[in-house]
């Protein structure tokens, strides 16, 4: 059998520490990958700078209003003799995460490569963690299968604090409405044959490049929030979801950022993503009164946001909302 091609995906905007670290743990994989495709939405943290100085990219070259590429040809860290291409994609303007992701796995896929792994610059990847992926993809073979890295807290030294929650599926596949398990033990009885049955999508999400073939590329219209839920929601209709608990990858804490534009994303989108479920009457009203809850705290700008966001999820109005930004 000849080897599958296996490209990641790693959008990034102004965070190159974090981004270079993540690249680091991507070279270093036992199972080495054959490209890196880093889809920066155009940074202003001299991101391309930082990463021309570790000599991990070359100068980009590009029509200007649209993104410009270079390929650079780096040694593997664990395979000193297996070369990885890294792809630096720059865009000419902030497209979000959705935009990033549906950008970085459209060259992957029209590149030819057969498998994508997908994650933010700030995922960091342990040695084994693309392997564990190969071996379970290699023996559901004969399964359509979308594959998650498990997402561990990475200020956690006990190998059971998650970064995101696992949730449970119900037996017609939708997500059980109030159940979140953040430590790997809750659900130790629930994983067979190093398989748990969930998926945190764009957070070492491993697919094969058919799932976009079959479902279409994540939905750049989401700009922020929302789009990884969408596209794994339109994948599972087609494909099986599983975490493999042996891929480890770590992720810092999620931290409040406050009420603020991002919350304007989080409301609308949610609507829209609402709709793969069941009962999404009930799971909008529910997102519904926690947001107006929550925005009249701050006052009418916040219930404003609110609102706006409210009238445009439930229009399905998508797209990004230059007036809103910082």
């Amino acid at each position: 059998m000849n080897r599958e091609k296996t490209a990641a995906v790693v959008v990034t905007y102004n965070r190159k520490e974090l981004l270079v670290e993540c690249l680091v743990s991507l070279l270093k994989q036992s199972y080495s990958l054959d490209a890196i495709y880093i889809i920066d939405n155009d940074s202003t943290d001299g991101t391309l700078d930082y990463l021309l100085g570790q000599d991990l990219v070359g100068p980009p070259v590009g029509i200007k209003g649209e993104p410009s590429e270079t390929v650079k040809a780096v040694a593997s860290m664990a395979l000193s003799d297996w070369p990885i291409e890294i792809h630096y994609v720059r865009m000419p303007e902030n497209t979000g995460g959705a935009g990033g992701f549906h950008e970085g796995m459209k060259r992957a896929v029209a590149a030819g490569f057969d498998w994508l792994w997908l994650m933010d610059d700030d995922l960091w990847t342990a040695p084994e963690a693309l392997a564990a992926l190969v071996r379970k993809k290699d023996a559901l073979r004969a399964e359509p299968v979308l594959l998650n890295s498990l997402v561990l807290a990475r200020d956690q030294a006990d190998g059971d604090t998650l970064a995101f929650p696992l949730q449970e599926l119900t037996a017609r596949g939708y997500p059980r409405r109030g159940i979140y398990h953040w430590r790997l033990s809750e659900v130790q009885d629930q994983v067979h044959d190093g398989l748990y049955q969930w998926a945190c999508p764009f957070n070492g999400t491993f697919l094969p490049a058919r799932v976009v073939a079959e479902v279409g590329l994540p939905n750049k219209e989401f700009f922020f929030w929302g789009d990884e839920k969408d596209f794994l929601w339109r994948a599972a209709k087609r494909f099986h979801l599983y975490t493999v608990v042996d891929s480890q990858v770590f992720h810092p804490p999620a931290r409040d950022t406050g009420f603020d534009w991002r919350q304007y994303y989080n409301i609308r989108n949610m609507m829209i993503v609402n709709r793969h479920f069941n009962l999404t009457g009930l799971r909008n009203l529910r997102l519904l009164v926690w947001s107006l809850v929550r925005g009249a705290r701050h006052g009418r700008t916040g219930l404003a946001l609110v609102l706006r966001a409210i009238g445009d999820g439930w229009a399905g109005r998508l797209g990004k909302r230059d007036d809103l930004h910082p």
